[in-house]
């Protein structure tokens, strides 16, 4: 390549993003017989792509694909200037039509631009809807993890409780046993150090029952 004077006039190098695509569009289109006229670095060096686009045009084949191509980029500056926007066909009822006149008119604005905010807010519904489905199975999670979580450790009391319980009754029984059927006569001073043994027993079951709640809760997954 000598020069500038070689660079396909219809090629914008400037243009990055054109000739990147431009190397993308060969690629995805080049048959397997112009597989070898194409340039590996076509799309990351300028240089190489013009190299490929004559290497292609020497072959009838290749051509007719860089035809395909000029015609591709000429569209694409088109929808570009245009800012993205490409023709829609579809056909109304004409009372539907008579409508969307109406509404444009009334909204100061064209059926076009009219039917395009329709359709964003429709989107924009949509999404909203979509949004508050997940936070409703989110909350639905969190309550159905919650409530197991609940049983669980209302399980766990209960089975802490009894665990204690059987314990002290062990204790009862054996000392009744050692006793006899009589069981002793006490002052008031030795019934109120039974009743603070008992209470303090009750705080060792409830500190038992709570360790084990407090274990669980810590050891539990907290996905939701």
């Amino acid at each position: 390549m000598k020069g500038t004077e070689m660079k396909p006039s219809w090629l914008n190098e400037k243009d990055s993003d054109e000739w990147r695509w431009a190397a993308s569009y060969l690629s995805r289109r080049c048959s397997s017989s112009l597989q070898n006229s194409l340039s590996a670095l076509a799309d990351s060096n300028f240089s190489y792509l013009v190299r490929s686009i004559h290497a292609l045009e020497s072959e009838a084949e290749g051509v007719k694909l860089i035809e395909r191509l000029r015609s591709a980029i000429r569209q694409r500056r088109y929808r570009l200037s245009k800012g993205g926007r490409k023709t829609c066909s579809f056909t109304l009822p004409l009372e539907t039509k008579t409508t969307l006149k109406r509404l444009a008119k009334n909204h100061r604005t064209t059926e076009t631009a009219l039917i395009q905010r329709f359709i964003e807010d429709a989107a924009n519904l949509a999404e909203a809807q979509k949004e508050t489905r997940l936070q409703e199975n989110l909350m639905a999670k969190v309550t159905r993890n919650t409530s197991k979580l609940a049983s669980e450790l209302n399980q766990i009391r209960i089975e802490e409780t009894k665990k204690q319980l059987r314990h002290c009754l062990k204790r009862l029984t054996l000392w009744e046993t050692s006793m006899g059927n009589e069981l002793p006569t006490l002052t008031a001073d030795e019934e109120a150090k039974a009743i603070a043994n008992v209470e303090n027993r009750m705080r060792v079951i409830q500190e038992a029952v709570d360790a084990s709640v407090a274990m669980h809760e810590m050891m539990s997954p907290r996905s939701v």
